[in-house]
């Protein structure tokens, strides 16, 4: 086999090679090393770098470099680089603009009409000048470097926008759930009996659509629902919410309006998830259909508006409201496993005994019921409840 003829498979393969180094956005800089290396190797140079022109900046940065000194790579000026012409390799020689470089060769590197960079090499191993097919290998091997660099500018540029889309995104989540504190601040100073009902409802739905299983997307969805599932009763007086004797028909009718209220008031909302409103609007239905506002019963109602009426019943049973005092844990866990299958659902029953039970034993990092429950509770007592509850339900 010829020399020539070995030569050019060695450039066949070293191109392969840099194919698959500059193709893969992982790890850039180190691929980009590797792609020099095979160059100066295909070359037999012992010296080389390659640059990136900073178009924000106006100047060269040296991405990876063998052989010369940094200085003299920073005395560089792109604006004679770029007079130089569109991917065409040139013999340096005695050229002014590259004599403090101690380059021997430049491949100027352009996409279109976009100067990217510089390729250059120096340094020679063996003797005699470069013939023509190097320079036209180099040219090749220049253009995609060209492709390499460009790709990488363009991920680096949509990256950048990405993390500002995120700080965006995070900012306006926090504007929005402030938002909905808010909302919530306002239906608690209409009824100081129900104070932080609305957090709390919101942090048990939580906890429950997560150990089911649910998406952050979803779940976040459930925290609004939570939040906002008594919205309604800024528009019920204040003498009706606080009132200390039983309701009349009439002011139970009056009362039972606010879910139909905060559906209202929420559908003017354009909210990114999905069925926030409905949530909110059914919340007081109940399996066997003797709910309100609608009497819905078993299929007709969501996983998420099942989590919400155990959610607030819960909270709801251990608040101290003016018609009665609040009942202990154990006592409303004992409430709704009686009303299960009427009024709550036998799944979500399951979820929400599993995540207490798992709070008491700290077995997660942030618990979201037990820190709202009475504290002189006795965790054991109700360890032992939430356990025959669970191997009960689980047996069905």
């Amino acid at each position: 086999m010829s020399t020539k003829l070995e030569k050019a498979m060695y450039n066949i393969s070293a191109l392969a090679d840099l194919g698959q180094a500059i193709t893969s956005e992982d790890a850039f800089h180190e691929k980009i090393q590797s792609v020099l290396y095979v160059i100066t190797g295909t070359f037999l140079a012992n010296k080389g770098a390659i640059l990136f022109y900073d178009k924000s900046t106006q100047s060269l940065n040296t991405l990876t470099q063998k052989g010369f000194a940094q200085d003299d790579l920073d005395h560089l000026n792109p604006e004679e680089l770029i007079s130089l012409g569109r991917n065409k390799s040139c013999l340096i020689g005695d050229a002014p603009v590259m004599a403090v470089a101690g380059a021997e060769i430049l491949a100027p590197i352009w996409v279109g009409d976009e100067f990217i960079g510089a390729l250059l090499l120096g340094g020679w191993l063996t003797a005699g000048p470069l013939a023509s097919e190097d320079l036209e290998l180099l040219n090749v091997i220049a253009n995609q470097i060209a492709i390499a660099l460009n790709n990488h500018s363009l991920f680096m540029d949509l990256a950048d926008k990405l993390e500002d889309n995120r700080r965006l995104y995070e900012e306006m989540r926090h504007i929005y759930h402030g938002t909905l504190q808010a909302f919530a601040a306002a239906i608690d100073a209409k009824d100081a009996y129900t104070k932080n009902h609305s957090h709390r409802v919101a942090k048990y739905s939580v906890a429950i659509a997560r150990e089911l299983g649910w998406n952050e997307h979803e779940i976040e969805g459930m925290y609004v629902a939570g939040y906002l599932h008594d919205v309604g009763k800024l528009a019920i007086s204040n003498t009706l919410l606080n009132k200390v004797t039983p309701f009349t028909p009439e002011e139970r009718t009056e009362i039972r309006k606010h879910s139909t209220l905060s559906r209202n008031i929420t559908t003017k909302i354009k909210f990114p998830w999905k069925n926030v409103e409905d949530i909110v609007w059914h919340h007081h239905e109940r399996l066997d259909g003797r709910g309100y506002p609608d009497a819905l019963a078993e299929d007709s109602l969501s996983d998420g508006v099942r989590i919400l009426t155990l959610a607030d019943s819960f909270d709801a049973m251990t608040s101290q409201r003016p018609y009665r005092e609040k009942m202990d844990v154990q006592s409303a866990i004992g409430e709704l496993r009686k009303n299960l299958e009427s009024q709550f659902d036998n799944k979500i029953m399951l979820v929400f005994c599993k995540v207490l039970a798992k709070e008491i034993n700290g077995e997660l990092p942030e618990p979201d019921i037990l820190p709202h429950l009475d504290r002189n509770s006795d965790l054991s007592v109700i360890s032992d409840l939430l356990e025959g509850i669970i191997s009960e339900l689980s047996a069905r």
